[in-house]
């Protein structure tokens, strides 16, 4: 099995997933309570660790390193107030547009924390994703404020969680499951008590959110996994796959027809993402003893 390849395609798949969840929480709109559909969501991933978990018992939460884990999962909840601060005061397309600089935040965490050896054309690689994903949304960026900033900056935080999925792999050897299980917790540990505020929601909405009940809980695992077989900064393009996902839908769905703009953003990201698992140099390549 060609482990990149894998990974490649894991990522791939958690992008569709994530692209219907999107979709379906989009349809939602306000009639929802963010803070509810975030501890649902952790609630409902919860209970897939359970369910693939049930051999391990309760040593699904045996870990080498807590304090790590735990962190892993309280960056998770600061992107979450930062992301619904951005979509809150930002217009829509630049709020978008700045939350997939990830990539670039995934390649940088990469180099810092797991020391990998990033090579240039991956620098490259995930820089392309970015300017095709912003060909694809078309932000303004007119009315520049220290919003920006706060989005800016806060958006790292998602990339520093994706990179610490490999940390704790690499440093600790805790499973997926075990990373899954803390990634969730905190978050409901950190939403219940606001469960007394929110209402619940209408009978006519239940059936949009398996977005967040299914698709979600099952798409961050493939991420999860997806990091053990193949370098963090291998895979960062792949988290805009997601766009030209919701484009290729658009135009099955909605019969909406791209514009020049957006079929290049496409063909970038693609061909970022192609970029970014090409083999490393020999150069490039850890060293091992």
């Amino acid at each position: 099995m060609n482990s990149p390849c894998f990974a490649a395609g894991l990522m791939i798949c958690q992008a569709s997933l994530f692209a219907i969840e999107t979709a379906m929480i989009h349809h939602i709109g306000s009639r929802v309570s963010p803070i509810l559909l975030t501890l649902l969501r952790s609630l409902a991933s919860l209970m897939l660790v359970a369910i693939l978990a049930r051999k391990l018992g309760w040593s699904v939460m045996k870990t080498g390193q807590g304090r790590l884990q735990l962190l892993r999962g309280f960056v998770s909840v600061l992107y979450l107030f930062v992301m619904m601060y951005s979509f809150t005061n930002l217009p829509f397309e630049d709020a978008t547009a700045i939350s997939y600089t990830q990539a670039i935040y995934i390649v940088i965490f990469s180099s810092l924390i797991l020391h990998e050896p990033v090579a240039m054309f991956r620098w490259i690689a995930a820089s392309i994703g970015v300017v095709g994903a912003a060909l694809i949304i078309k932000p303004a960026f007119l009315d520049l404020n220290i919003s920006y900033l706060v989005a800016l900056l806060g958006t790292s935080l998602n990339g520093l969680a994706f990179v610490l999925n490999k940390h704790l792999q690499r440093v600790n050897g805790d499973s997926e499951l075990t990373t899954m299980f803390y990634i969730n917790a905190v978050p409901v540990v950190c939403t219940l008590p606001a469960l007394v505020t929110v209402s619940m929601p209408e009978i006519e909405v239940l059936p949009w959110l398996s977005g967040v009940l299914l698709f979600g809980p099952v798409g961050m695992y493939l991420g999860i996994v997806a990091v053990r077989y193949a370098d963090a900064s291998a895979l960062a393009p792949y988290a805009l796959v997601r766009l030209v996902i919701a484009a290729v839908g658009g135009i099955v769905i909605f019969h909406e027809l791209p514009n020049t703009f957006s079929v290049l953003g496409a063909a970038m990201i693609v061909t970022s993402c192609l970029l970014a698992v090409a083999p490393a140099s020999e150069s490039t390549r850890p060293r091992t003893a």
